[in-house]
């Protein structure tokens, strides 16, 4: 009796760390894919708005959601990859559509990399072990930590942020 409880229960944690994953999975979608659809509405023209002197602008904000998204997943694939430097170094909205784009799509791989046994793996991250879906949750909280700000200054502009565009 002992094999066979102790065999679903290991069958139970299976599922719950394939869950988990999927659960990251979803709403790295739904973020990512929120920040990019804003990146393409705003104006070229309004990249440079910021709501105060002291904050970064919209095209900043795109800059440091792409060099973040870099840094945690490259963090969460157990790999060294420099970011691009977008934030500091990229001003059009070309090249930081473009610069957003590449990191969402290595992101995508990580993401898609990861199963439901390595999520529970540790990584290096801030010199702190933590779990693959540790850092893959955390990447999801600071992308839409930041799309709250893109979604005030798109507000700010005149704009309907994607994730209140009628369905």
């Amino acid at each position: 009796m002992k094999l066979v409880f102790g065999g679903l229960l290991a069958m139970g944690a299976l599922c719950a760390q394939d869950l988990l994953v999927k659960d990251a999975q979803g709403q790295w979608k739904q973020a990512s894919t929120n920040v990019l659809k804003a990146a393409h509405k705003m104006p070229a023209e309004k990249y440079d708005y910021k709501a105060s002197p002291e904050v970064r602008t919209f095209g900043g904000f795109i800059g440091h959601v792409a060099d973040a998204g870099v840094m945690f997943c490259a963090a969460a694939a157990g790999e060294k990859k420099t970011p691009p430097g977008a934030e500091k170094t990229m001003k059009t909205k070309e090249t930081l559509v473009a610069a957003l784009t590449e990191s969402i799509a290595y992101c995508d791989k990580v993401y898609a990399g990861v199963t439901g046994a390595s999520a529970l793996e540790t990584v290096k991250f801030f010199g702190q072990d933590r779990t693959r879906a540790g850092v893959l949750f955390f990447n999801n909280m600071h992308t839409y930590e930041h799309y709250g700000n893109i979604v005030t200054y798109m507000r700010s502009n005149g704009l309907v942020p994607p994730s209140s565009e009628p369905k």
